[in-house]
């Protein structure tokens, strides 16, 4: 029997597909023909075969969770009288709530990091027929993901380098760190075929994928700033010159030690927009979200940032359940001062409710009158982007699949 492996690929879901394909190239080679992609619920539908076993992947995070069930949901009913097709599904809401995504009738859901498991299933499917016997598949990350790269041109998209997995300070609002009970890092070898293929495809623009980009290890097995050294010299020597660092989806953490790192930046990356993420203005915040940093280590590292050349966009949260008008005040009051002194600009994104994360089954807090008012001026000063209202409709789709789906 032949099977034919269709991907739902939005953007928002490039780098977990292309993690997946990775995967599959290096267990189930078989498979590799047999992949499509769709970008849209009717490119689905195209790709689905009468006569082949079908598997269609979804890769479903906890914001994009209420857009994919709808389009799950309209492809399950155009194609009923088909008999042959499998709906799978992963990501990091299956690491969170995978029970909801079961709920919501998909047949087979794979929890965490699954290139490896994936792979495994397909070939074990292939040769025997045989599906699992749970529809809740466990996914441990496995030792290959050190030594091997798992990024290939997929759909002719070839994804950053991600170089480090989880994340050591366990925010409760944040699903980095749920996957993993400690950070793992990327080898020299891995990162040695990661370089070999981008050269190879011609790429020029050189990005990385880190929850914190100066806790990486790439000479010493420590947090040192002789790692990005080393690291940058080698990209250098390998001839990437193009190199974006400390933006999204590798902000900068907050610290008291930044300084030497941003005098290692300057001298090799391209970007001088820095990303910060402070998440909020106020101690006590900071304290009950678990952050590890403080105000304080904000300014010093805005103040660091400033002195080798780079402007800071500053990431900071409203909406958390147990948020005050005061502590929004003062947030905004405090990011006044700073600016006034180091060049920068607010990106104020909403409390979203995460899958897995301590806060996932609490409410967001409404802005008040007063703070948009003054989120209103920064931005039209410039000084404010206000990701936040794409936030708030995100968090009203949260809550309707969480309160449906979630048991």
């Amino acid at each position: 029997m032949r099977y034919n492996l269709i991907f739902y690929f939005p953007n928002e879901c490039r780098n977990s597909i292309a993690a997946l394909f990775g995967g599959i190239t290096y267990f189930c080679e078989e498979v590799v023909s047999n992949v499509r992609y769709a970008a849209t619920k009717g490119e689905i539908i195209k790709n689905i075969s009468t006569t082949d076993i079908n598997l269609v992947a979804f890769s479903i995070t906890t914001v994009n969770f209420y857009d994919v069930y709808n389009i799950f949901s309209y492809v399950k009913k155009e194609i009923r009288y088909n008999e042959k097709v499998i709906f799978i599904a992963g990501g990091p809401h299956a690491d969170g709530d995978p029970n909801s995504i079961i709920n919501a009738g998909f047949d087979f859901v794979f929890s965490g990091y699954s290139e490896e498991s994936f792979a495994l299933f397909l070939n074990k499917l292939i040769n025997t027929g045989a599906l699992p016997t749970n529809n809740i598949v466990i996914s441990e990350t496995s030792l290959l993901w050190r030594s091997k790269s798992f990024a290939k041109l997929t759909n002719n998209y070839f994804p950053p380098l991600e170089i480090q997995r989880g994340c050591r300070y366990r925010c409760n609002y944040c699903q980095s760190c749920k996957r993993l009970s400690r950070p793992i890092y990327k080898s020299k070898e891995a990162i040695d075929e990661y370089v070999d293929e981008f050269m190879r495809l011609g790429f020029k623009r050189f990005s990385i994928i880190s929850p914190d980009a100066f806790d990486i290890r790439f000479s010493v097995d420590e947090r040192s700033p002789e790692n990005i050294m080393t690291m940058f010299e080698y990209l250098k020597s390998r001839g990437i010159d193009n190199i974006e660092y400390g933006q999204f989806p590798s902000e900068v953490r907050p610290g008291a030690d930044t300084e030497v790192y941003f005098a290692i930046l300057s001298r090799y990356t391209k970007n001088r927009k820095i990303v910060i993420g402070a998440q909020s203005l106020s101690d006590e915040r900071l304290k009950k979200i678990n952050r590890g940093h403080t105000v304080s280590e904000i300014e010093a590292t805005m103040e660091a940032a400033y002195k080798y050349g780079y402007y800071s966009i500053v990431d900071i949260i409203f909406g958390f359940p147990d948020e005050t008008v005061d502590e929004r005040l003062w947030t905004l009051s405090k990011f006044k001062e700073l600016c006034k002194r180091y060049p920068s600009r607010l990106h104020v994104h909403y409390f979203l409710p995460l899958a897995g994360t301590e806060l996932y089954k609490t409410t967001p807090s409404s802005l008040d009158k007063e703070t948009l008012k003054l989120l209103d001026g920064l931005e039209k000063d410039g000084r404010a982007k206000g990701w936040w209202r794409e936030g708030k409709k995100m968090v009203d789709k949260i809550i309707r699949m969480r309160d449906t789906f979630s048991k």
